[in-house]
């Protein structure tokens, strides 16, 4: 089995894609070598990018990182790259949701459509990097729904599961969620593409 290193200090999502690249990939946690990394860019795909150079950098073995964000259609596309940091540094999710229905508050909840955005890089060290990308579509609901999950979950109103992804079991997420598409399609190009991945 391959081993790759998640670019990651978020515990929530290191056990969700333990999960989700069981088939192919044990998952290695960082350690107190984890850089801070400015995710300054201007796309989901340059801030993955960076995570996974500067995890590569120090550790040097295969990386993989991600950068997702929520996309709100009435609020064009926002908070999308901003998503983590939506409300302010060190304020509860509890809080943040407060902020995000006071700006979706000028609108019909009928109109609250919305996606989360998932961008992969999967970087070997010395070698050019690859890039997956999945989406899981909805609505944000009306008042926050289940404890499960983390970050957004509980106010994302899966349209195929027709429940919040806070309401849904680790396996029904694992089948929509975004970060499950991405990985879906990082699981199909490896088994493609073995060669690559040594």
């Amino acid at each position: 089995m391959n081993s790759v290193l998640i670019a990651t200090q978020n515990l929530g999502k290191l056990k969700e894609f333990q999960n989700l690249l069981a088939p192919l990939f044990k998952c290695l946690p960082s350690d107190h070598r984890a850089p801070e990394v400015d995710e300054n860019g201007t796309t989901y795909r340059e801030n993955a990018f960076k995570k996974a150079k500067a995890y590569a950098e120090i550790y040097q073995v295969p990386v993989l990182s991600d950068d997702s964000g929520l996309e709100i259609d009435v609020l064009h596309g926002a908070p999308g790259l901003w998503s983590a940091r939506f409300g302010g540094a060190g304020i509860s999710w509890t809080e943040r949701f407060q902020k995000l229905y006071a700006q979706l508050a000028p609108f019909p909840a009928e109109q609250w459509s919305a996606r989360f955005r998932c961008v992969l890089c999967f970087l070997i060290p010395h070698q050019e990097p690859f890039y997956f990308e999945g989406v899981c579509e909805g609505r944000i609901d009306q008042n926050p729904q289940g404890s499960g999950g983390f970050g957004y979950d509980p106010i994302f109103y899966s349209s195929q599961l027709g429940k919040s992804l806070g309401e849904a079991t680790s396996a029904e997420k694992a089948q929509v969620s975004h970060r499950a598409q991405a990985v879906q399609a990082l699981l199909e190009w490896a088994k493609k593409n073995p060669h690559k991945l040594s």
